[in-house]
Parts: C-alpha cells; structure tokens; sequence
C-alpha cells in the first residue's frame, strides 16, 4: 500500500450525480489538522482507494515492533516467566506522559456537559470557580486508549501496548467508539432515587445490580455502571504509572490495609472525596481504621489520577460481562460472558448467552491467589491460573465457582492485601446484595466541554 500525495499537474476524475470533474488535488485548500475519520488516498494494486486515518494508523502499525516503540509505551506482562510484580515500562514513555495530561476530574451533567476541575484541588473548577456538586457528577475523563498485546520477537514475552494513536488492536473508549472514557471519580452513592458521583457522602450498598444501573439511568439514558472495559482500562492505568502488578506496595493498600482484617463496620462510616485535595494526582492518604479488636494496618485513601479509592474499600459490580452456571443446562459454568451496549442482560439472557455482540472466555472457578491472568488479544484481567501469594506474580486474590454469575472487582475492607485492581470476585449469584458491595457510576454519551463558570451559570 502506497500513500498518495498529488501535486496541482496531477489530476483524478470525480464521478458526482453522474457528472465527471477534473479536480487538481494540488490546488485544494490547505489544512492543519484531520480527524481519524477522515480519510486519505492512497493505491492498492495500480487503484486509487480510500482509507480513514484511523484504519491507516492501524494498517502501518500492525505487528511493527519498532514503529509501535515510537508510537506506544509498554508493559511486558511476565507472570508465565517470573513471580515478581515488577515488570517495568517500555517504549515511548513520554507518551504515557502526554496521555496523563489530557485525564482528570471534571464535574458531568446528566445531558453530557463536562467541566475540568482544578487538575490539584477537586472543591474547584480549573478557572477557579468554586464547585457545586449538585450541578452533576464528578468524574474522571481520559480519552480513548489503543492497546494491542503482541509477543515480543526477541523475548517472547507478551507486551502490552498502548497509545493514543490506532496500533492496529483494540481500544477502550465510550459507548459506539465513543471518543473518551467517563468513570465516576468517587464511588457511586444516592441523591433521591438517583445513583450520583460526589464527595462528602457514604457510597450506597445493599443493592442489587440491577437496582444500582436502574438508578443510574434515572440521570439519563447514557447513564450506567463501570464496565469491564473501563475496569481493563484502570488496570492499564495502574501498570503504566508504575510497571508493577502490586500496585498496593506502590500506591496504597487502601481502606483494608495490608492485613486481613475485618474493617468493613469502621469502614462504612466513612465518606467520599478524601481525596479531593490530590486532585488528579497518584497518591495516598494515610487513616486509621479501627473496628473493635482489629486495627488496620497501613489504611489509606487511595488516588489514581483523580480515581478514588478503585479496590480495598467496597466491592464494586461491573456491567457488560456476567458468568454462566452450571446451574443452567445451556451452560457449565466456565464461561465468561463479555457484551456490548449500556445494559444489564435479561434473564433469558442470564440462562443462555448475551443477544447481539459479544464474545466468550474461559473463567478460572477454584479460588487462590492470582497467578495469571488471561491475557490474550483482549487483555482480558479475569484470572487464568491460581498460585503465589500477596507479594507475586498479580499479588491480589480471587474468589469463584461453577454457579456464580455476577462479576465485582477490586475487594472491600475486610479483605487486606488479597484486594487490588486484580481482585475478581464470581462466585455470587445475580441477585445478590450487601453492604460492601456498591458501584461505580459510568457515562457512554457524547460530552460537550465547556468552562466552570458557564457550567455553574446554566
């Protein structure tokens, strides 16, 4: 494949409502900047064809190890060759730099409107106006990531890439190839019957699934729950900052701490939005956690970029997967369920498999440490083998069976250092609820960015 550029002396003929044109390519005007839809031409065989932009990226990128060194920052995902966490960062890790820098906090309206927050103080806008909550929902917004997992040549190591740019794999953005990613900043809690992301409040439990996403969608159809993807996404998140799969020992072990205690009653007090004085940074902030005889040990509020507190506080449930039973004579109970769309499945669905788009996986149904995950072209993080302990290979724990359909991650405070972003739980049916056990807010429409002040003034 040949890319194409025309001077003015080269001429292509233009069919329109069956009349032919000369244009001069040359002689057209000018521009600085195109759109991944866009497109291009380029010859294919001795024929002139168009391309998107984006489909050009992927076709140029496609399997070049050295063209995605220039483009992509890396993790060789090594749990099949060593039990250390520490795996490192490849590639072009300025760009890992660049992509921090357009992610965030922002305050979201139930109709799409998204307003930066100050990148260090969450009480106010980057333009300094002060913050009111009740106006939406706080947020984190990062855009669409491209990710591709290729076996490097030399190693054989898998290598997890990712970048801002097409690289020839996946992607993880917004509901329909949406643009961006928008994860609720704080863990979901309730304003009427409404699910909302805000600071200062208990994060809502003792619900079902099913009741959590209906109170999503009372903001708004393009209202929902995190889903798998954007899970996959916080683990990207998590292993680029600092190229470990113990991201406990480097970030935080959060409101669990770093023992195996019972906290869950202490922890239950406490609020959303610690955090907010860390803005979209990385960091901790150090509490004490006491429930009666057990005291924490190494307790904290956990940021990851403007996310709060993603795993050791309150199991979280996830939308766009569910497990098959072997309680269902269409399934064995090894199946993971992986669906498209900002929805919950029906219950036909629940007894069979997903209607529309979807693919399937094999679930791990023992539990025990993680020693592998999944991996494959999807990155997908539900565990493959089980071994190791805390301080190994993915250094979280996971619980499952034949018969559990639900899908939770991220573990709650009772729980130690077997939480973090690797900690899968499947073992609970669909219906299940409990104090521990909440979610987190997601949006999948278009956003519309505009300044604090004209937010607050609407």
């Amino acid at each position: 494949m040949m890319l194409m550029f025309w001077q003015s002396v080269i001429l292509i003929n233009i069919k329109t409502n069956n009349i032919m044109a000369t244009k001069g390519l040359g002689n057209e005007t000018l521009v600085t900047s195109i759109l991944r839809s866009n497109t291009v031409l380029v010859e294919v065989g001795g024929s002139v064809r168009r391309i998107t932009i984006e489909n050009f990226m992927n076709a140029i990128n496609n399997g070049d190890e050295q063209m995605l060194r220039q483009v992509a920052w890396g993790i060789p995902i090594k749990q099949s060759i060593q039990s250390s966490t520490n795996y490192g960062v490849i590639g072009n890790t300025a760009a890992w730099t660049e992509y921090k820098l357009y992610c965030g906090r922002y305050l979201v309206t139930n109709d799409g409107r998204a307003a930066k927050l100050s990148p260090t103080n969450s009480a106010v806008f980057a333009d300094g106006t002060t913050v009111d909550e009740t106006k939406g929902h706080v947020m984190w917004i990062g855009p669409r990531l491209y990710y591709r997992v290729q076996t490097d040549s030399v190693s054989g190591v898998p290598i997890l890439w990712l970048s801002m740019l097409p690289i020839g794999g996946e992607f993880i953005g917004g509901a329909n190839g949406g643009m961006y990613n928008c994860i609720g900043a704080y863990k979901g809690s309730m304003s009427g019957s409404a699910l909302v992301s805000r600071s200062g409040v208990a994060p809502a439990g003792s619900k079902t699934i099913n009741a959590f996403w209906t109170a999503a969608q009372v903001n708004g159809k393009e209202w929902g729950l995190t889903d798998y993807d954007q899970r996959k996404l916080i683990m990207m998140l998590g292993l680029s900052q600092y190229g470990d799969t113990n991201i406990q020992a480097k970030l935080g072990y959060g409101v669990g701490g770093s023992s195996s205690k019972d906290l869950w009653a202490a922890a239950a007090a406490l609020k959303t939005g610690a955090t907010k004085s860390l803005g979209d940074n990385w960091g901790k902030i150090a509490i004490s956690v006491v429930n009666g005889s057990n005291t924490g040990v190494d307790c904290s509020r956990v940021n990851m970029m403007g996310i709060e507190d993603p795993y050791g506080w309150q199991w979280e449930f996830l939308q766009g997967v569910f497990c098959g039973s072997s309680n269902n004579s269409a399934q064995s109970g090894t199946e993971i369920f992986i669906y498209k769309g900002n929805r919950l499945p029906t219950t036909a669905e629940l007894a069979a498999h997903p209607n529309g788009e979807y693919r399937q996986a094999t679930r791990q149904t023992v539990s025990g440490q993680v020693q592998e995950i999944i991996l494959g072209e999807h990155f997908d993080i539900f565990p493959k083998k089980i071994g190791g302990n805390s301080t190994s290979y993915w250094a979280d724990y996971s619980w499952a069976n034949t018969t559990g359909q639900l899908v939770l991650w991220g573990g709650g405070a009772y729980s130690g250092a077997y939480c973090g972003l690797a900690f899968a739980g499947s073992d609970a049916g669909w219906s299940f609820s409990g104090a521990g056990f909440g979610s987190r807010l997601a949006y999948f429409g278009d956003l519309t960015f505009v300044s604090g002040a004209s937010l607050m003034a609407a």
